[in-house]
This record gives C-alpha cells, structure tokens and sequence, in this order.
C-alpha cells in the first residue's frame, strides 16, 4: 500500500512497552511492513515520520495544544501524500475547531492561545456550531454547505399565519379608519345582493354583511339591483366564511 494509507492511531490504556520494542515497532512503521500503529501518550508530541497519512483520535482533551500536537503528527508534507485524514472519535474538533483554523499563540502565561474562528462558531460561548454531515459523514458548520460533499439540507418551511384584512391609511404610524362615499357602499350593497341571489342564501344575509363591512346598516329599505361582484368582493365573502367556520369549531 502507498505511504499515505499508514495509520497513527491514538489510545488510552495501552501500557507503555519497553523502548526496544517500541523502537522496532516504529521502524517497521516507517518501512512499511505495518500500516497501523496503537499508541498512548507516546506518538503525540516531538514523533516525526511525514508519510503517516491518518491520524485516529481515541482520547479527549481540554487542551488546544496538545490537539493540535497529535493531529499535527499526519500534517507533514511527503511525496506522493495528497493529503491527511483526521477520524476524531474523541470530539475534540468540537471543542477546538478545525485543525486548518488560524490559532493566535501566545507566550503570556495568563493567556491561552485561542482560535478566534472556531469562537465565531460558538452561539453562546460553550455551545459549537460544528455539526457532522449526514451524507458524507465530514464535520461542517451548521447553516453552511458541507467542505466534503457540498450537501446544505433545506429548512423545512413555516407556517405563515394570515389572516382577513384590507389596506388603509397609515399616519403617524397609526392606522386611519377607511373612508367609503354613500356610492362606494350602496356598490358593495348591490354586489352583495348578487353573492346572496347566486348562491340562494336567506334574505338579510347581504344586509347582515353590509353592516360587518361597514359597521353601520344599509341605508336602504328595498333590495337593491344585483350588481356584477368583483373579485375584491368575492375574496371578503369567502375571508367571512372562513372566519365563520373557525369560529364554531372553536365552539363545538
């Protein structure tokens, strides 16, 4: 197999072997003859072998640091080494980001090195918005397409509450009360007509939602001529429909 498929997998309960052995394990490593290698707290730091192409994670650790130390073991350029794989089964790319994210070192001993970019991610400070992607398994930021697979799963969409209205003036920021003429009502009274004729509803049913439009009673003591409805006046009778329907389920 090509260098790059070498493993360096990290442990936490391996007992440290005599150095000997260790030695020769190593070499065999670098030559080839194995491909995957256990280790505790031995390869993490101050190892160097640039063709070990993965890096498994089997511990967590609070410390940046010491992150950064282990994956940087596979980030070493070498021929015929295309890349790293990083396999984080400790969750501490969650913790401290991205092993490509800018860190800001620091030899203050009062400061720790900080990766701003993984603490834009942060929605609260402790909560990271580093997610795992559900095609391709990589790690991705909530709300931004995936760097492996280019997948960005689209929200489901709300429910937009509506409700009967009309427009009107607006002062000062307040709503002005909408101004009919006497010929403006006596045409929606006659369009109402209409309605109630086409669909045999009682007689006063125009009249009765004359004065929920208007608030006040038709002015007229006979039916007025029919008059063809708009769609304006078609889409108000059906809005008082519907609020009739809701209001006696809401009853029943």
């Amino acid at each position: 197999m090509s260098s790059s498929a070498r493993v360096c997998v990290a442990s936490t309960s391996t007992p440290l072997p005599p150095k000997p052995e260790r030695d020769a394990a190593l070499a065999r490593l670098a030559s080839g003859e194995i491909e995957v290698i256990c280790n505790c707290l031995v390869l993490t730091e101050g190892w160097d072998l640039p063709e070990v192409g993965c890096c498994v994670l089997a511990r967590p650790t609070r410390k940046m640091g010491l992150f950064r130390q282990m994956v940087g073991r596979v980030l070493r350029p070498a021929k015929n080494k295309p890349d790293a794989i990083v396999l984080d089964h400790s969750g501490a790319v969650f913790r401290h980001g991205f092993v490509e994210d800018p860190v800001e070192w620091t030899l203050d001993p009062d400061r720790q090195a900080e990766s701003a970019a993984h603490a834009a991610r942060c929605n609260d400070g402790s909560a990271s918005r580093l997610i795992e992607c559900t095609q391709c398994s990589a790690i991705r930021v909530a709300g931004e397409p995936c760097p492996n697979c280019g997948f960005l799963p689209q929200r489901p969409p709300r429910p937009v509450m509506v409700g009967a209205g009309e427009l009107g003036l607006v002062q000062d920021g307040r709503a002005q009360p909408s101004v009919y003429s006497s010929e403006e009502r006596a045409r929606w009274h006659g369009m109402l007509t209409a309605v109630a004729a086409q669909r045999g509803y009682k007689p006063g049913w125009a009249a009765v939602n004359f004065k929920e439009k208007f608030g006040v009673w038709p002015l007229y003591s006979s039916t007025p001529e029919p008059i063809p409805p708009t769609p304006e006046v078609y889409a108000w009778v059906r809005s008082r429909l519907i609020a009739y329907a809701k209001r006696r389920s809401a009853a029943a």
